[in-house]
């Protein structure tokens, strides 16, 4: 970044410091996580074996098979999910051996997971066991360690010494092995550690038996001893770390869609997804997979604490999913629906001797969570909805009186609306567009949540184009941050191995991750949020804008911070004119997110196309030039003295 002299001033942005000042809300910035494209289930979530508990199978009550379809009463279908009642699972036979592998539901380890899996063996061989490949390959690295947990139980006294490996994907090379004893009776759990010996995206678990005879397993279990945080039961390290080092202000969970699910039934029940996990009830995710609910009410909590974020739940508002026909609950049974969001807020703030708080301390938190915000269902509406809203809203208010509570619509009678959720997906042009919409807005409704946008058409699978898109938008944002208190973008994360949604912010495989250069934006406007927007005005050449930028100061350092985008594909040198200021620093810290080619993509195989490289530059006074290069976002961060 170099400053040019300007051979004239039509490209020029004016700040005025001593002008009139706009507060930006500190809650400006969050994430929305959504467990979909696997941004859960072979993703945030660090377990990585699939189908651990053998219930992929499992319908939501009240839906049935029509051939390979899902069909609910209301008459909406989905594909097939698995292959077979093992998907995931492959019996491992060599040298002779001779074996079989079914599902099975007699004596189940619990009645939350009814179905199990019995390997017999009727001739060993060279060897003869299960193995699982986890989500499109399970990723080993050399050097770290891998702690497997699972239940087994045998009859009439039988025991076996298993062989525990990890290795490649065909088994012709071993990374790491171990071997559990006596393993025989009544179901119990066993444990054991393996620690690699050379890397491997595409490794598989494999765990044999060492005589004839049957043996039944369920909820195996393999996680990285280094998770995020450290934490048992817990996140991927490197994909979680990204959506830390965003520094979100919020992390509204767990959805989206999957909390109205494609009935009641399979709604996200927050009490099926607590505790050990061999007690936990998972459901079919309507995005196309299972959901084991390992991934549960409390690890979305603490994920918030353990980057200092506020948390947001998303409760059902006794309605399923609105774009799956929804399934809508009785007056009768509508207070049911409410109680359940009244506990999952008693299990988050209740102290430990409540009777939710006295679960979440058992589950390893005395302490309350900080749970700030409850949303009243996703992108549902309607009568119906609002007269269940106004009965949640009464409830929830009487007992906290200081909760954040969020409706999906505007308010229409005698509801109270304090914050409402407006979602906004759109192509380059119109999500440009956008960034006036509420320049206008009525000041006198509630307050605006954009809880979900994104620039989701004619941008690839998420490029440079709708990055800058989204950066203009965002600077809407902030220019009325008055009236609009927050954002997220969405979807939040995708596994590349199974895209349901076009367009996504952070990608990833087994052991990789890449986030696009949506995503630097987000982390840019939100680690360079002022405290106040300061009166500012881009004067440039009649026509369509090109070039966009707003200003903002920090209340206690005087730091000027000015974000400026290039939708032209040619560099521009504009003229910055600081006035209301007594003086400034006379070098400046300067972040550039562009590229040559706006349609440059982030990859898995090249993931620094496009990211943001931070440099100084030199300020000349108050007035001084400032080049803006083609297809780009410029961060100045300038000293006031």
């Amino acid at each position: 970044m170099t400053q040019k002299n300007n051979e004239h001033e039509d490209w020029r942005l004016k700040i005025d410091a001593a002008g009139p000042r706009k507060a930006i809300s500190p809650s400006l910035y969050g994430i929305f996580f959504e467990d979909i494209n696997h941004a859960g289930e072979g993703g945030l979530y660090a377990e990585m074996v699939l189908n651990r508990d053998f219930e992929i199978n499992t319908l939501p009550k009240g839906a049935h098979w029509a051939g390979n379809l899902l069909r609910t009463a209301g008459g909406w279908h989905e594909r097939k999910w698995f292959s077979h009642e093992l998907h995931g699972w492959s019996l491992v036979a060599r040298g002779g051996a001779k074996g079989s592998i079914r599902q099975e539901s007699e004596n189940p380890l619990n009645d939350r997971n009814p179905h199990s899996m019995r390997l017999r063996t009727s001739a060993v061989g060279e060897r003869i066991g299960v193995a699982n490949g986890g989500f499109w390959g399970m990723d080993v690295q050399r050097g770290k360690w891998y702690e497997l947990s699972f239940y087994a139980r045998t009859e009439r006294d039988q025991t076996f010494n298993l062989a525990v490996t990890l290795e490649d994907a065909v088994g012709k090379q071993e990374y790491a092995r171990a071997t559990v004893a006596d393993v025989g009776g009544p179901w119990k759990q066993y444990r054991c550690s393996l620690q690699a010996s050379d890397s491997d995206r595409a490794a598989r678990l494999v765990i044999a038996v060492d005589r004839v005879g049957t043996i039944w397993f369920d909820v195996v279990s393999l996680f990285p001893r280094e998770t995020f945080r450290n934490r048992p039961n817990g996140l991927r390290a490197d994909i979680a770390q990204l959506l830390a080092d965003m520094k979100p202000a919020f992390v509204r969970f767990p959805g989206g869609a999957v909390v109205g699910g494609l009935n009641l039934d399979n709604r996200f029940q927050w009490k099926n997804s607590i505790g050990d996990i061999s007690r936990r009830q998972g459901t079919m995710n309507l995005w196309g997979y299972y959901s084991t609910y390992g991934l549960g009410y409390h690890e979305y909590l603490q994920f918030c604490e353990d980057i200092g974020a506020d948390a947001m739940f998303v409760c059902n508002p006794g309605m399923s999913d609105g774009y799956r026909i929804a399934e809508v609950a009785s007056a009768q049974e509508l207070p049911t629906f409410i109680q359940e969001a009244m506990d999952a807020l008693e299990y988050a703030l209740g102290p430990a001797d409540s009777t939710w708080g006295r679960q979440r301390a058992a589950n390893g938190h005395p302490a309350p969570f900080p749970l700030k915000y409850i949303e009243i269902g996703n992108e549902a509406g309607g009568g119906a909805y609002l007269e269940h809203y106004q009965q949640f809203y009464a409830a929830i208010r009487d007992k906290y009186p200081t909760l954040g509570i969020i409706s999906n619509q505007r308010p229409d009678g005698d509801a109270t609306v304090e914050i409402v959720d407006d979602h906004i997906y759109a192509n380059p042009r119109q999500l440009v567009q956008a960034a006036g919409k509420f320049d206008t807005a009525d000041r006198n409704g509630p307050a605006i949540y954009v809880g979900e946008y994104a620039c989701a058409g004619d941008v690839g699978q998420g490029n440079l184009t709708a990055a800058l898109a989204e950066a203009v938008f965002l600077m809407g944002l902030e220019r009325n941050s008055d009236l609009v208190k927050m954002s997220s973008y969405a979807p939040l994360l995708f596994n590349v191995n199974d895209i349901a949604w076009p367009v996504n912010m952070i990608g990833f495989d087994s052991g990789r991750v890449a986030p696009r250069s949506s995503y630097y934006v987000q982390r840019l406007f939100s680690r360079n949020r002022p405290d106040e927007l300061l009166a500012t005005s881009m004067i440039q050449p009649p026509g369509d804008p090109e070039v966009f930028a707003i200003a903002g100061i920090k209340r206690e350092s005087g730091e000027i911070i000015i974000k400026a985008v290039n939708l032209g594909h040619v560099a521009r040198t504009i003229t910055v004119d600081i006035a209301g200021i007594g003086s400034l620093a006379s070098r400046s810290e300067v972040t550039t997110l562009r590229h040559d080619d706006p349609t440059a993509e982030n990859t898995l195989d090249d993931p620094d196309v496009a990211v943001p490289v931070t440099s100084t530059l030199p300020i000349a006074g108050k007035k001084f030039m400032l080049e803006l290069g083609a297809n780009s976002l410029t961060i100045l961060r300038i000293e006031g003295k």
